[in-house]
C-alpha cells in the first residue's frame, strides 16, 4: 500500500518549479539595472560574483537544513526569502542594497538547491517508483526552462506596457506561490538508515577520489571551467540586444525566448546523444562549438550572429548532463552526490570570477571584447584539459555495467 499523499509530490512538485522558475522579469532585469537604476554593467557582475561565492559557501550548511529539518520545508524557506529578496531588488537604487538583494538570493538558492530532487527521489522510493527518477529529472529540467521561456516571452510585453517595476513585483508574488505550494508537499519517511562516515570525512574522501581518479579530475575541471565560459553568455545577452538597437518590450523578449527553448533541447539531446557517443570526445566538440559561436558574436554586426546566443545556451545545457553521466559512472555511490558538488563548485568558482570580468570588460573595451574574454576561458579550458582527458578516457577501459534505468 502506498504512504497517503506521496502520489500528488510529483505534480506539486512540477508546480513548484513552475512557479519558482517562471519570474517574468528575467528578460529585462539587467536592463532595469543598468538603464533605471544607473547601475554600470562592472557592478551588477560584482554582485552576482558575491553571490555565487556566497552560493558555494551555504551549500552545505542549506543541505543540513533540508536533511534535519524536511526537504519540503526548506524549498519553502527558499522560495519565501527568494520573494524577500527579489522585493529588495525592486528597490535597489544603491550598490548595497543590491548586494543585499543578492546576497539572500545565494540563501534561497542554497535552501533549495538539491532539496528538490531529493524529495522527488525520496518519493520515487517511498511509492516503489524508483526507477523513473531520470525521467523525472529530465522533465524537471525541461519544465524549469520552459517556465522561463514563457516568463520572458511575456515579460517584455508587461515592462514595456506598464514598467519594469511591475515584472519583479509580479516575480515576488510567484515566489511566494511556490512557497505555499512547498508546504503542500507530503516528507516521506525514510525507508532506511545508512552509517555514513560524517560530513568532513565525506568531503575529504570525495576530494581524495577526484583527485585520485584521472579521468574524473580532467572531466571536472573541463566541463566545470568551460561551461562557465559558455554561460556567461547569460550576463550578456541584454546588453547585445540593447546595444543593436531592440528596444524593451515584445521583441526584446521575443528574441530572449530562444534561449530558453534551446535549453530545454540540450537537456532533453544530452539524455539521448549521451548514451550512445564518447562523453569526453562529445564534451570537447560542444565546448569547441562554444568558442566559436563567442568568435561569431565577437566580429559579426547588428544582429547578424544573434543565432550563437540560444546555440550557447543549448551547449551549456547539454554538457552538464554528459558531464555528469561520465563522473557517475566511474564514482561509487557512497561519494557520487558530493563528487558531482564538486564539479558544480568548480564551475561556480571560476563564474564568480568571470562574472565581474566580463562587466569590466563590456563597461571598458566593449561588448565584442566581453564575448571574447568569456570565449577565453572555455578555449583554455580545452586547451588544458581536454587533451589529457580524451586520452585519459581512451585508456580508462569499457565503462562498468550499470542498471538499466529506462522502460524496458
Amino acid at each position: 500500500m502506498r504512504p497517503h499523499g506521496l502520489d500528488r509530490n510529483i505534480p506539486l512538485l512540477y508546480l513548484f518549479l513552475f512557479f519558482r522558475d517562471g519570474q517574468i522579469w528575467i528578460p529585462v532585469w539587467v536592463v532595469f539595472l543598468t538603464v533605471e537604476r544607473g547601475f554600470s554593467l562592472t557592478e551588477v557582475t560584482a554582485a552576482e560574483g558575491l553571490f555565487l561565492l556566497c552560493l558555494i559557501a551555504l551549500e552545505v550548511p542549506t543541505g543540513a537544513v533540508a536533511d534535519n529539518w524536511g526537504r519540503k520545508w526548506s524549498l519553502a524557506l527558499g522560495a519565501l526569502v527568494l520573494a524577500v529578496a527579489v522585493l529588495i531588488f525592486a528597490f535597489a537604487e544603491s550598490f548595497p542594497v543590491l548586494l543585499a538583494s543578492f546576497l539572500l538570493w545565494s540563501l534561497a538558492s542554497a535552501l533549495m538547491s538539491g532539496a528538490d530532487m531529493a524529495l522527488a527521489y525520496d518519493t520515487l522510493v517511498a511509492i516503489g517508483r524508483e526507477r523513473e527518477y531520470e525521467r523525472l529529472a529530465g522533465r524537471s529540467v525541461a519544465l524549469s526552462f520552459a517556465a522561463a521561456a514563457l516568463a520572458t516571452l511575456v515579460g517584455g510585453a508587461v515592462a514595456g506596457l506598464l514598467d519594469i517595476r511591475v515584472t519583479i513585483f509580479i516575480g515576488a508574488g510567484t515566489c511566494l506561490l511556490a512557497a505555499v505550494t512547498a508546504v503542500a508537499l507530503s516528507e516521506p519517511r525514510a525507508v532506511a538508515h545508512e552509517r555514513r562516515p560524517g560530513l568532513i570525512s565525506t568531503v575529504r574522501l570525495a576530494f581524495g577520489e577526484v583527485w585520485k581518479v584521472r579521468d574524473v579530475r580532467t572531466v571536472v575541471l573541463l566541463a566545470g571551467v568551460g561551461v562557465a565560459g559558455i554561460e556567461g553568455v547569460q550576463y550578456l545577452t541584454q546588453p547585445y540586444l540593447y546595444a543593436r538597437g531592440v528596444e524593451i518590450g515584445v521583441l526584446f523578449s521575443v528574441l530572449q525566448v530562444p534561449m530558453m527553448v534551446m535549453g530545454v533541447v540540450g537537456g532533453l539531446l544530452a539524455a539521448r546523444v549521451g548514451q550512445h557517443a564518447n562523453g569526453v570526445r562529445l564534451l570537447v566538440a560542444l565546448l569547441l562549438a562554444g568558442i566559436a559561436s563567442y568568435a561569431m558574436l565577437a566580429v559579426a554586426p547588428g544582429l547578424t550572429a544573434y543565432a550563437a546566443l540560444p546555440l550557447l545556451m543549448g551547449l551549456a545545457a547539454c554538457v552538464m548532463p554528459i558531464a555528469s553521466g561520465y563522473v557517475n559512472r566511474r564514482i561509487g555511490p557512497e561519494r557520487r552526490a558530493t563528487v558531482l558538488s564538486i564539479q558544480g563548485m568548480v564551475q561556480s568558482l571560476t563564474l564568480a570570477g568571470l562574472a565581474p570580468a566580463i562587466g569590466a570588460v563590456t563597461d571598458g573595451p566593449g561588448l565584442p571584447w566581453a564575448f571574447v574574454a568569456s570565449g577565453a576561458v572555455t578555449a583554455v579550458a580545452v586547451a588544458a584539459f581536454g587533451p589529457a582527458a580524451l586520452a585519459r578516457a581512451r585508456n580508462a577501459g569499457p565503462r562498468p555495467s550499470l542498471p538499466v534505468f529506462a522502460d524496458d
